[in-house]
């Protein structure tokens, strides 16, 4: 059977993993920024890493709030539910994980914003480079004619 103890714990390391995780996201932004894949390469394992303690982390507190009588329950409602004292001992406790959550929430949105500006770039530069070496168009984005006969796989001496 668990305790409030054992409540605050799990909520105190929600607090810290979401901190982990914004450094990570953080980390990542500034790899994209400055186009350092393997970095956001790695970035993304220790991200994915992350997300499996955190599945663990809340099944955990899923039975610690079971337990506690409080299942299914958001924070909000936990403070409702609770003395004048452990209200005071919870609130500053999910005032932080909110706001962590916040931050959290925030750098992701900029890193993938940053990921997607960079993967349209990088589409618009591999569609151009196929252009060109299609013969189709030239670097100004004009139509133009073949300098040499098409190659075909037919037509080569083996």
């Amino acid at each position: 059977m668990h305790n409030l103890n054992d409540f605050k714990t799990v909520v105190g390391d929600l607090i810290s993993l979401l901190e982990e995780f914004n450094k990570l996201e953080t980390e990542k932004l500034d790899a994209v920024q400055r186009n350092l894949v393997t970095f956001v390469e790695e970035s993304m394992k220790k991200e994915q890493a992350a997300i499996m303690k955190l599945r663990g982390l809340d099944k955990k507190r899923e039975s610690i709030q079971k337990d506690l009588g409080w299942e299914g329950m958001s924070f909000q409602q936990i403070l409702s539910q609770v003395n004048d004292v452990e209200r005071e001992e919870f609130r500053p406790l999910f005032n932080q994980l909110n706001s962590s959550l916040q931050q959290f929430l925030a750098t992701k949105d900029s890193a993938e914003k940053a990921l997607e500006i960079n993967l349209h770039h990088i589409n618009k530069l591999l569609a151009k480079k196929a252009a060109e070496e299609s013969g189709a168009y030239n670097s100004k984005g004009s139509a133009k004619k073949p300098e040499k006969p098409d190659r075909h796989f037919t037509n080569r001496k083996i």
